[in-house]
């Protein structure tokens, strides 16, 4: 792992790299990025030694692999004999020219012109302009306006986000250029499940011609249109729509775009889209696949009609990029496509892999959260959705999906979430043993999501019945340990005022007595008890056991908020007394405790025990070595306890308090805003809904997050 004055390379990366389509800030917050430092096959490892199988093909365009040597020597000799030339003032390269004469053998015959660029963004931007550009050089210079889709995607520039339809794209920046319209996708799931898929098509593709009289067609230079939208969540065309908004597109003589940036060199089981749905497209996008990500290259395919115009600009074509058809690019792009061919690639996707992947993904239709599978080639989306019956959509959209992708990478497989759709998309050299794999451990992914998601019903089941109470704690005994400030504290008013005789335990007399006061003054019952628990000559168990004796000798609650953070250094660095003191702390007291009274809570008659956890347990802050560790320690101890007493009607759950206002929180991100965090406050009502007897379940962990009713 690197490192440069104490700080991780994630850390640096956080600091310095703004990333793309990322949550920033939430990226720093935790850490840093994932550190990946190598690949092999379908495999990726990461710089703590954690191995992923990339089920999405890096950014759907790894397609013969991680870790191709040919690939590697054939950039190497390039950059040897020619490094770089351009494209411009009647100059190329042997690689270019051979590239664009490779690419007008493999695309639809009429399409035998390519101009190269380096992304799928600049092809689309691309294709815009000079679809524009031929409609003036033909005399009709006011066909301005391209017509895209809702949930499209063509890229991040200006006008490839402008065609597209992304929400939350044009939200940054603005809505885009002027002369862009958009029509609804073809999205039967969401806008006509319930119709038959040839009146879906139909109606879909209607869009288009409405749109295009609306606008008026001597108006619309060019519709363009993914195949199968990708960024938008996999939105397969319903059979006949691709070929029917073609032929609406040449009845008003506007020009036809089709975006094949993912789909084309073999991820349908086809060379490319158009000719799987036999489709005869003005213009084609092409890249991903091309190189299979090896180097950034794309092409634009243009068709002869619209080729013999531009090639007759007046003063050349005006058009181009510093990198179009780098020379190093095209070499790779070749022996890539040359890798497809040798090992009939595209063959497997559609003969053996690409079947056996689809009917592998479609077993998951059955599963309660799972509305609809959908698959073509090595193409799968599986949409969850909360309600099959009533085909209800979650509110709000895309948490449970993401939950889900962050619960696979932990398993190791590596799928992308948009809205509460899955996309998968592995490397065309995917085994059928690494496809079971990927399906077998996003059912279970999917099962631990029902699993929590069933818990988040009872809370708000438990929330209403708590609030309808007047006293849902009364006559119970709770002991809450840390309990002289922060959550503890919080925890110890929120029982008191429930009606609980609280036992607050801590080591600090002053601060007990200190919260004491202030249950009391609310007319509330606290019992302080100054006691230090890492300590192991039994004064402090002697202490507890005496009071809950005054007690009668009854203790139904039992919160264990052992927290101490430790030094925030790497395992290797940190001193072994350091590791001692937090790990006795968080971890061996609250199991000494909970030994001691548990036969006070096996014996009530609605025993609770509820551990207080932390995010690092999981993974976000690996760094915070000791720490991280016995948090990790308290989840094993918390499922494993409540396993044992599942017949027993004791019930043991873990909290997550996330990022809250704590004095913990404020050692361990000193620069950090305390109002842009959870406050305490917000602990307390969880906390509550964990303690009370309605509560049924048991094993689970369940987060904080502030609301209304949790406002200071």
């Amino acid at each position: 792992m690197s490192e440069t004055d104490g700080r991780t390379l994630g850390q640096r990366d956080a600091a310095h790299h703004l990333h793309p389509f990322t949550d920033n800030r939430e990226l720093e917050a935790s850490g840093g990025a994932t550190v990946i430092e190598r690949g092999e096959g379908c495999y990726l490892w990461d710089d703590q030694g954690h191995r992923y199988l990339d089920a999405l093909a890096g950014l759907w365009c790894v397609n013969v692999g991680y870790g191709r040597k040919e690939l590697a020597d054939v950039a190497a000799r390039q950059m040897q004999r020619l490094a770089y030339y351009n494209t411009f003032f009647n100059t190329t390269t042997g690689p270019t020219a051979e590239l664009a004469e490779t690419l007008a053998a493999l695309m639809p015959g009429h399409l035998n012109t390519a101009i190269f660029a380096n992304s799928g963004s600049e092809v689309c931007d691309s294709a815009i302009r000079l679809a524009r550009f031929y409609w003036q050089k033909v005399g009709k210079p006011q066909k301005r306006i391209v017509i895209g889709r809702e949930e499209g995607y063509h890229g991040s520039t200006l006008a490839a986000l402008s065609a597209g339809g992304i929400g939350a794209m044009h939200a940054q920046g603005g809505t885009g250029l002027p002369d862009f319209a958009h029509i609804h996708a073809p999205y039967r799931f969401l806008h006509g499940h319930e119709m038959p898929e040839a009146a879906f098509a139909a109606q879909a593709a209607l869009a288009l011609e409405r749109k295009i009289e609306e606008l008026g067609a001597e108006n619309v230079a060019l519709f363009i249109c993914e195949p199968i939208q990708g960024a938008g969540g996999l939105i397969f065309p319903p059979e006949g729509y691709l070929a029917e908004v073609q032929r609406i597109c040449q009845k008003h003589d506007v020009l036809f775009a089709l975006d094949e940036v993912i789909s084309a060199f073999g991820r349908l089981g086809a060379w490319s889209a158009a000719e799987l749905f036999g489709l005869s497209p003005d213009f084609m996008t092409l890249a991903k696949g091309l190189s299979s990500g090896y180097q950034p290259i794309s092409a634009l395919m243009i068709s002869d009609p619209i080729a013999e115009v531009l090639r007759d600009a007046e003063g050349g074509l005006a058009h181009g990029f510093t990198y179009s058809g780098h020379p190093v690019a095209a070499a790779v792009a070749l022996e890539n496509l040359a890798i497809l061919k040798r090992e009939r690639l595209v063959e497997r996707v559609r003969d053996d892999i690409g079947p056996y992947f689809c009917s592998t993904l479609a077993r998951l239709a059955a599963h309660p959260l799972v509305g609809e599978v959908r698959g073509l080639g090595l193409l799968g989306a599986v949409e969850l959705i909360q309600d099959k019956a009533r085909h209800q959509f979650f509110d709000p959209p895309g948490v449970v999906a993401a939950v889900c992708r962050e619960n696979l990478k932990a398993r190791g497989i590596i799928v992308r979430a948009v809205r509460d759709t899955l996309l998968i998309a592995p490397p065309f050299v995917v085994t059928k043993e690494q496809v079971d794999d990927i399906v077998d451990t996003l059912e279970a992914a999917l099962e631990d999501i029902r699993h929590e998601l069933g818990i988040i019903a009872e809370d708000q089941k438990l929330a209403e019945a708590v609030h309808e109470a007047d006293k849902p704690l009364a006559g119970r005994v709770a002991l809450v340990t840390g309990a002289s400030r922060g959550i503890g504290a919080e925890v110890a008013r929120t029982f008191a005022r429930a009606g609980a005789t609280v036992l607050t335990v801590a080591r600090d007399a002053a601060a007990l007595e200190a919260r004491r006061a202030e249950i009391e003054s609310e007319g509330g019952r606290a019992v302080p008890v100054a006691a230090d628990l890492s300590r192991s000559d039994g004064k402090a168990e002697a202490a507890l056991m005496a009071e809950i004796e005054r007690q009668g000798g009854r203790l139904d609650i039992l919160v264990l908020n052992a927290a101490l953070l430790g030094e925030l250094e790497p395992l290797a660095a940190l001193d072994s007394k350091v590791w001692d003191e937090v790990i006795g702390v968080n971890l061996t007291a609250p199991f000494r405790l909970l030994r001691l009274l548990h036969p006070f809570l096996a014996f009530s008659d609605a025993g609770r025990c509820i551990f207080v956890t932390s995010g690092a347990a999981r993974g976000a802050h690996a760094d915070w070595s000791a720490y991280a560790a016995s948090k990790a320690g308290l989840e094993a101890m918390m499922r494993a306890y409540a396993a044992e007493n599942r017949k027993f009607g004791l019930k043991i759950n873990a909290v997550d308090p996330g990022a809250m206002q704590t004095g913990m929180r404020a050692s361990a991100f000193p620069d950090e805003d305390p109002r842009s965090v959870t406050p305490v406050e917000a602990a307390g009502p969880v906390f509550l809904r964990l303690a009370v007897p309605e509560c049924s379940y048991s094993g689970a962990i369940v987060p904080v997050v502030a609301s209304a009713e949790a406002a200071p």
